[in-house]
């Protein structure tokens, strides 16, 4: 049944967010009360499919919805202007309108890749994510941000584009595997050092219990990071302001992603790029060392990297002068001014390759 549920307040753009376990089988009524007769193209990949795509597409017969099955890759790779176009054609081939639906079934690339394709066949047609890995369902699901990436940058490439619903059902982290689950931590521990408690202390000791994938412990956890998120999108929906906090630990992840060529997960690479902002931060004389401890100390709690090999400082820097979010020749990196307490600083890039060279130093 569904547990919860996060309302996300945007006028027009607004939805709701329902968080619950075992709950695919109830899909269709929300899907019908959202929308009339119309038909729905349900893109994920074959992992995914082959796991939930039944419970899925069963809830859509049983309430008498058409539905196409477009099938993507597995993994990062998918999220590419090539694969796009695959999606576009097989939209056209079967026949899709404006008035029909796009279900994201899957993690993050798969909403990112389905959320982009919604917001620009036909210039647009309603989706609905059905995120089913942890990282999504805590972050990527939520807030409208869709992208496909680029050879020279990830997520260079996407738009601002609210889903009409999101429809969470914790109990699909049970298949997640451990590396997977763990980086969806990663966001979760994100939440936790921006916001502060309760979450923080939910994360530090309810860890067995998160760990041990308790379903009740798992849907707060989710509605928790669901409502931070929300709250901060309906303040500034479209990144302009305060919505940068999200960033934290992602100026430096994506970095870690590109130059790595992924060899290091999206949430490995946020676990370190947080550990290093925390870092930062304390060489800026914002928080103490006590602060970096508990970043690793969390962090590595659920079995994440606190630093990176095989990336040079100077490579590093390099790729991060590409990101969009640096702004009048400075590198923009949220940072903490206590836990709880982010704040966005421009760093010059002597100060960045001096404290990021000693952070890859560190044991």
């Amino acid at each position: 049944m569904i547990k919860q549920v996060v309302e996300i307040s945007l006028g027009e753009r607004s939805y709701p967010i329902y968080i619950g376990d075992n709950i695919l089988h109830g899909f269709v009524d929300k899907f019908k009360d959202k929308f009339n007769a119309v038909k729905a193209a349900v893109i994920t990949n074959s992992t995914v499919w082959d796991l939930y795509g039944g419970r899925l597409t069963e809830s859509l017969t049983a309430g008498a919805i058409d539905y196409e099955l477009i099938l993507v890759p597995d993994g990062e790779k998918a999220k590419s202007l090539s694969v796009a176009g695959q999606v576009y054609g097989g939209l056209i081939k079967k026949g899709f309108e404006r008035k029909d639906v796009i279900v994201a079934l899957g993690g993050g690339v798969v909403g990112d890749l389905a959320g982009f394709v919604a917001a620009t066949y036909e210039r647009g047609v309603p989706f609905v994510q059905v995120p089913t890995t942890l990282l999504a369902q805590v972050d990527s699901s939520v807030g409208g941000k869709v992208a496909v990436n680029h050879e020279l940058g990830k997520n260079m490439i996407g738009a601002f584009y609210q889903p009409a619903f999101v429809y969470i059902d914790v109990s699909t982290l049970n298949t997640l595997p451990g590396k997977e689950f763990a980086g969806g931590m990663a966001e979760v521990i994100k939440y936790a050092f921006i916001k502060g408690e309760p979450l923080l202390g939910l994360i530090q000791e309810k860890k067995r219990a998160i760990l041990g994938k308790e379903t009740g412990v798992l849907s707060e956890m989710v509605r928790i990071c669901c409502s931070i998120k929300g709250e901060i999108v309906e303040k500034d929906e479209r990144d302009a302001g305060v919505r940068a906090y999200l960033n934290y630990g992602h100026t430096l992840g994506h970095a870690i992603e590109s130059t790595t060529r992924y060899d290091y997960s999206h949430g490995q690479a946020v676990a370190v790029g947080m550990v290093f902002a925390a870092r930062l931060s304390q060489r800026l004389g914002m928080v103490g060392e006590d602060v970096v401890e508990l970043h690793k100390r969390v962090i590595s709690a659920y079995g994440l990297p606190v630093t990176v090999s095989g990336a040079g400082a100077v490579e590093l820097v390099q790729v991060m002068e590409r990101d969009k979010k640096r702004t009048g020749g400075e590198h923009v990196f949220v940072l903490l001014d206590g836990v709880g307490n982010p704040v966005v600083k421009n760093i010059d890039e002597d100060t960045l390759v001096s404290v990021l060279s000693e952070f890859l130093r560190e044991v």
